[in-house]
């Protein structure tokens, strides 16, 4: 039987278990990190390499180890200083730095021992402890066990974009888990969503594309340096989100506090100088229409219409809690408490949806707040767990 078994081995999985491991609360033999990939922060990487992010939006505070100036001191290093760059007033880490930073860390800690590659089916109680399957058939026994699963393997489709798809239009979504046919460089381009991640791609394929590209994006561009206000990362904002009793009214206050679709200025910078060198346009508003007939896409755009050979969606993922469709069964046998959003009810001290079953990442947003699904949540997610 396993002391500890985190389900979900991307950034929130692997943050805990670095702490777990670091703080003596278990070893590699009685840790199990379950994952369906072969490695630690495979979607992380998939995701990020994809739209060739070349720096994090987070200080260079937030990584994945437990003191906060681990990254930077491993920068000065001998082994990391070949990989040292940092960006802007916030020492926000390269992206090759911040990887090799947490592959550095996993060698540490020998984290693959504990890896288990597989997908979860089901976690029922059986006494004092948890019972896990897998879809393999593959069964263990925990005592306490995590809901680790990110919102990655959920990007989201507009209902235009699954109907002309499956009329055999090229379209596909950035963060797809299966890989799209190679883009056509002569062909035109269109790119939907007001994003970091969408614009990214734009820059991206602005590099070597010949044929035209088009944002399209419903919303001006909203600037902010950080996903949420860093007020939300102590107690300035959590203070009265914690006072608060109703997790409706907690929900609201996510989403407002959330910069959803958004990004650094930098990126603006970038974006608008390539709509001056005319290697992009860029459309705001709404989407009337999107035919596709004879090989060819017809988006009718509130102001035009553009003819292109593929879309490439941009339009982030699910806001659906992540997991649910296996969990049911738990969730029913040990009468778990969810609020109306789908989203787990759980102690504030110890993030426990039941006895010896925590949630960290999105799952435990009603409890962390709005920066839950990002590095600073889960470092807080992880400190409040191993306390416990």
């Amino acid at each position: 039987m396993k002391e500890w078994t985190i389900i979900g081995g991307g950034i929130q999985g692997c943050t805990l278990a670095n702490y777990l491991l670091k703080s003596k609360r278990t070893t590699t033999e009685n840790l199990a990190i379950v994952d369906p990939n072969d490695s630690p922060l495979s979607t992380w990487n998939r995701c990020t390499s994809e739209i060739e992010m070349p720096f994090l939006r987070s200080p260079s505070i937030h990584h994945i180890d437990i003191d906060p100036f681990s990254l930077e001191k491993w920068a000065k290093s001998k082994e990391g200083k070949q990989y040292a760059d940092f960006y802007g007033p916030y020492d926000r880490p390269s992206l090759m730095l911040f990887n090799h930073h947490c592959e550095h860390i996993f060698e540490e800690i020998q984290l693959k021992k504990s890896w288990v590659t597989g997908l979860v089916q089901q976690v029922i109680r059986k006494g004092s402890q948890w019972d896990i399957t897998l879809s393999s058939g593959q069964q263990f026994k925990s005592k306490n066990t995590v809901l680790a699963m990110g919102l990655s393997d959920h990007p989201y489709w507009p209902e235009w974009a699954q109907k002309v798809q499956k009329m055999g239009a090229d379209v596909h979504h950035i963060f797809d888990r299966q890989k799209a046919k190679p883009i056509d460089k002569m062909g035109d381009v269109v790119v939907i969503g007001g994003g970091i991640s969408a614009v990214h791609t734009v820059i991206k394929l602005s590099k070597s594309h010949e044929g035209k590209i088009t944002l399209i994006t419903r919303h001006p561009f909203r600037v902010f340096p950080f996903d949420s206000d860093p007020g939300w990362l102590g107690p300035k904002y959590m203070r009265e989100f914690q006072k608060v009793k109703s997790y409706e009214t907690r929900r609201q206050m996510i989403i407002k506090a959330r910069h959803r679709g958004s990004m650094p200025n930098e990126l603006k910078v970038k974006v608008n100088r390539l709509q001056k060198e005319n290697k992009i346009d860029i459309l705001f508003g709404e989407i009337n229409d999107v035919t596709f007939n004879e090989n060819e896409l017809k988006v009718v755009h509130e102001s035009k219409t553009i003819k292109a050979q593929q879309i490439i969606l941009a339009t982030g993922f699910h806001p659906t809690a992540p997991g649910m469709s296996w969990l049911q069964s738990t969730i029913q046998d040990e009468n778990l408490l969810c609020a109306t959003c789908g989203y787990p009810i759980v102690s504030s001290d110890s993030l426990q949806w039941a006895e010896g079953l925590y949630v960290t990442g999105a799952l435990s947003e009603l409890e962390i707040g709005p920066v839950a699904r990002n590095l600073s949540g889960a470092r807080r997610a992880a400190l409040k767990i191993v306390a416990h």
